[in-house]
């Protein structure tokens, strides 16, 4: 089936009837490989033979380039057996003599019917059988003999002594084979497959096969492969494409091979001068190689036209050169810097095991990590721990694993923990890897372990040099206000270090977060102004998250709800937009946090339960009694107990009571059984939390005011004078500060007052917590208000 060659045809049938009228004539068809320059020959043959004319035909392979005369003996086997001069053009005994010989008994036997000589793949003739053509073409001239021969356009390797000599004839002609159009495409597939699916993929096939004529037909078997598993109307470039390709570029020659390998292997990220260095070659030579690659139709721009075809290449190498290439590629890209790209062929390289390459692909995962690519830094942390042969390496490579898979999966500490535990215990870890670990444990519950941590940290903790004293200031103050109760009594991680004004960011928020619950209100004010610093200058990061999230918490802690939203939802936005699902979830129990201190019912529920359903009751470990904890108060405080009891029946950690997360818990139940008129269980779970709250020295009431917490409870068991008690507590350690606490210790006071004190105690509270943003407190503050207006006869303010 010839499809666009009507002119090509035309071309070959006047040669002919000039020859026909003993104007010998040299026909040299140029293609590229799978052009059809075998089926053009084919159907000139056919009618060449129909109209009276001898065929002689041969097709050169590379095999036969060794074997002088091998395709001048193709041609002579074709000559029938009682043609006479041929005897002497024996195996064994060729030479001039004798191909002379030849020529004449062959120009002879053109007297009797016209002689059609065809040579295919003539570029991969041998030496002797081009001479032997060349020295015919010369003799042929008024002779009824055509000299047909067919090359490949990208690699002629025809000595180019005899490419001049045919191209110097009088009677020499050349046609070059051009590329089918989309119009020829569509011809072909019209033809397969119909027209409407013709129409529908004609460009397509095109632009991925450039027209290359075994391409096409072997997209149109992919196409019927593709209706078995995806359907009427859409296909698939598949197996028959693939194998399409290979043998293109097994036909290409060697040199053109070479360079569609090291392609695949750069992933089309290779310019010339990247290719002739991987493959130490002259850059010309690597042009000519990719000019080659677009005339067969694989290469367009110096890139595959289909993935497919490169997947295919790719496939083709053995493992041992798939190693060797990529492992060139990675040393060669290295002197660029550019990281990636090195880690991509190292890991594809697949047997590495050199320092180098454990070190490029920790610095790949790096920036991996700095671009949000977590799945990239996973790949190269995880081949680079499966090569490492270094005990201290890998475990700090398997800590930065588990940072790494933590962010989107925070149970990989599972598959980590015990492994990281050893190697502290064989003390490959140091301090600043110590404590990172620690913090993930401990988050997770994996509390005894922790303990051991700290234990380690506190003994074994010399004054050191001052990046190793900032990272154990850090951790002894969020121990403090995270974990209070694993921090021994009175143990210092970096004797001597700087408390009042720390240097960097998780130092710094870290101190603020455990001055402000063990300090006291006094530090409030200094305390908001250093953390709204810390978020003005810290980018989000795997190591930023925390301190963010303390200082978040101090400006809630401080009051300023307004400036802690506008950053907290900041914060979140970019955590979304980045698509880490961690940051998400710190970030939304921030934002649940400060609704609900803003009486935001409604915002509260929404963040905390978001920030619960990111990373589950799992992920958030023993941490999980802060969104937990908010759910239950939210649920209660809007009167849906059925809410609060499916909360409370939810397995929270062992040991999250043992942290400040929990006492949030233990809070939010409370008021759940005081709500629900189970006064003793509440009163003991307010008990509870003021026990462990002042034996862990974080008494502060911004946190949680538990004085007013009991002086509720008592108040609703009748208890008056302990309930003043607690109450008149709160007012004095808050003392010139108007806070939440403070106005709700007002209110709690007026319900113990005479009717004549009870209006301007609540007035002033209803004051305070207007000015504080708490709008449930205030809501509260307002209705007793009113009742007290009405009960002294002012029925004109009640409201």
């Amino acid at each position: 089936m010839l499809v666009e060659r009507e002119r090509e045809t035309r071309f070959l049938e006047t040669a002919f009837t000039e020859c026909l009228r003993e104007h010998g004539r040299i026909a040299l068809i140029s293609g590229a490989v799978a052009s059809g320059k075998t089926e053009l020959l084919r159907s000139f043959t056919d009618r060449c033979a129909a109209e009276g004319g001898l065929v002689l035909s041969a097709t050169a392979s590379r095999t036969d380039m060794e074997e002088a005369f091998g395709v001048a003996r193709q041609l002579l086997d074709c000559v029938p057996a009682d043609a006479p001069g041929l005897d002497e053009f024996a195996v064994n005994d060729v030479g001039p003599e004798s191909a002379r010989a030849a020529c004449t008994a062959l120009i002879e036997l053109s007297m009797t019917a016209p002689l059609v000589i065809v040579v295919d793949d003539v570029h991969l003739a041998d030496r002797a059988s081009t001479d032997w053509l060349v020295q015919l073409a010369h003799r042929i001239r008024s002779e009824r003999v055509m000299l047909t021969l067919a090359e490949s356009a990208a690699n002629w390797a025809m000595p180019s002594g005899c490419r001049i000599e045919l191209v110097r004839q009088a009677h020499f002609r050349r046609m070059r084979l051009a590329p089918l159009t989309v119009g020829g495409v569509s011809e072909v597939l019209t033809r397969h497959l119909g027209p409407g699916a013709a129409r529908s993929i004609a460009s397509e096939v095109h632009r991925i096969t450039g027209g290359n004529q075994l391409l096409v037909r072997a997209l149109v078997e992919d196409y019927f492969d593709s209706l078995d598993h995806v359907g009427v109307g859409a296909w698939e470039v598949g197996e028959s494409y693939r194998q399409a390709v290979l043998t293109c570029l097994h036909r290409s020659g060697p040199e053109v091979m070479e360079v569609a390998r090291v392609m695949a292997v750069l992933d089309d990220g290779g310019s010339v001068r990247r290719i002739a260095q991987l493959l130490d070659r002259d850059p010309h030579a690597v042009t000519r190689a990719l000019q080659g690659l677009d005339t067969v139709g694989l290469v367009t721009d110096g890139r595959f036209r289909h993935p497919e075809a490169r997947v295919a290449v790719h496939d083709d190498l053995e493992s041992g050169e798939l190693t060797e290439l990529h492992t060139r590629a990675a040393r060669l890209m290295c002197k660029d810097g550019n990281f990636s790209e090195v880690a991509e062929h190292l890991v594809a390289a697949r047997c590495v095991n050199t320092d180098w390459a454990v070190a490029e692909l920790g610095r790949a995962a790096e920036e991996a990590l700095e671009e949000d690519d977590e799945a990239s830094a996973v790949r190269y942390l995880d081949f680079a721990l499966s090569v490492c042969t270094d005990p201290e390496e890998n475990a700090a490579l398997r800590l930065r694993l588990l940072r790494a898979e933590r962010r989107n999966d925070l149970e990989a500490v599972d598959r980590h923990w015990q492994p990281l535990m050893r190697a502290h215990r064989a003390g490959l870890l140091d301090a600043t890897q110590t404590t990172s670990l620690l913090r993930v444990g401990m988050w997770h519950g994996r509390l005894r372990d922790g303990s051991e941590l700290i234990d380690h940290l506190s003994r074994a903790a010399p004054p050191g040099s001052e990046p190793t004293e900032a990272v154990l200031t850090s951790t002894e103050h969020w121990l403090r206000h995270a974990f209070p109760h694993f921090l021994p009594r009175g143990a210092e991680f970096a004797p001597g270090s700087p408390a009042v004004r720390p240097s960097g960011r998780r130092t710094q928020a870290a101190v603020l977060l455990s001055t402000l619950l063990t300090e006291g209100p006094e530090e409030d004010e200094r305390c908001s102004r250093v953390a709204e610093q810390i978020l003005q200058s810290t980018p989000v990061s795997d190591d930023s998250i925390e301190p963010l999230a303390s200082a978040l918490l101090t400006l809630t802690l401080s009051e300023q709800l307004p400036l802690a939203a506008r950053w907290c939802e900041e914060l979140l936005a970019e955590a979304e937009r980045r698509r880490v699902v961690w940051w998400q979830a710190i970030f939304a129990a921030c934002r649940a946090e400060i609704a609900l201190r803003g009486g935001d019912l409604a915002e509260a529920e929404r963040f905390a339960a978001r920030a619960l359903s990111l990373i589950g009751m799992s992920g958030w470990g023993v941490v999980v009694g802060a969104p937990l904890g908010m759910l239950l108060r939210v649920s209660t405080e809007m009167g849906d107990f059925d809410s609060a009891r499916a909360y409370l029946r939810k397995p929270v950690p062992e040991g999250a009571f043992d942290t400040r997360y929990g006492l949030q818990f233990l809070r939010a139940r409370g008021y759940f059984y005081l709500a629900t008129d189970r006064l003793q269980a509440a009163l003991e779970d307010f008990r509870y939390c003021a026990d462990l709250m002042t034996c862990w020295g974080i008494d502060a009431p911004a946190f949680i005011p538990w004085r007013n917490d009991l002086a509720e409870v008592y108040l609703r068991l009748g208890d008056e004078p302990t309930a003043r008690r607690y109450a008149e507590e709160q007012l004095a350690l808050e003392g010139t500060r108007r806070t939440r606490a403070y106005g709700a210790a007002l209110r709690l006071l007026a319900a113990m007052s005479p009717s004549r004190d009870r209006v301007a105690l609540l007035q002033e509270s209803v004051e305070v917590l207007q000015a504080c943003g708490d709008r449930l407190a205030l809501a509260r503050a307002l209705h007793d208000l009113g009742r007290a207006h009405q009960a002294a006869g002012e029925v004109g303010k009640a409201r």
